[in-house]
């Protein structure tokens, strides 16, 4: 009877999970009462992903691990969606307004 490793070939090997890298969202709003973000990470649930405000000035964070690749998101500030201003690009959606995107790299 074969050995198990001869049936699987002798280079058989684990499958190599994905990388996951943290990703930083922040926004600066004054006189927020809360924050959340949302985009294709998290199925556009607008309230699943509450941001953090860290100090008075009102900078609000939230990190994330993500899978290498792009992703569109925004923000919903007080009930309100919103594009992120400081993103490197923002792209209209069906909505009429824009979408933010982030590029995750490895």
């Amino acid at each position: 009877m074969p050995k198990l490793a001869e049936c699987r070939g002798a280079e058989a090997k684990a499958p190599i999970a994905p990388k996951l890298v943290e990703v930083t969202f922040s926004l600066n709003r004054p006189g927020a009462e809360e924050v959340y973000l949302c985009g294709d990470f998290n199925q556009w649930s607008p309230t699943s992903l509450r941001m953090i405000r860290h100090d008075s000035s009102g900078h609000w964070e939230k990190r994330l691990t993500l899978t290498p690749g792009r992703y569109q998101y925004k923000f919903v500030v007080d009930g309100e969606w919103v594009h992120d201003p400081k993103a490197s690009e923002n792209i209209p959606n069906h909505n009429g307004s824009l979408n933010s995107i982030v590029e995750v790299h490895k």
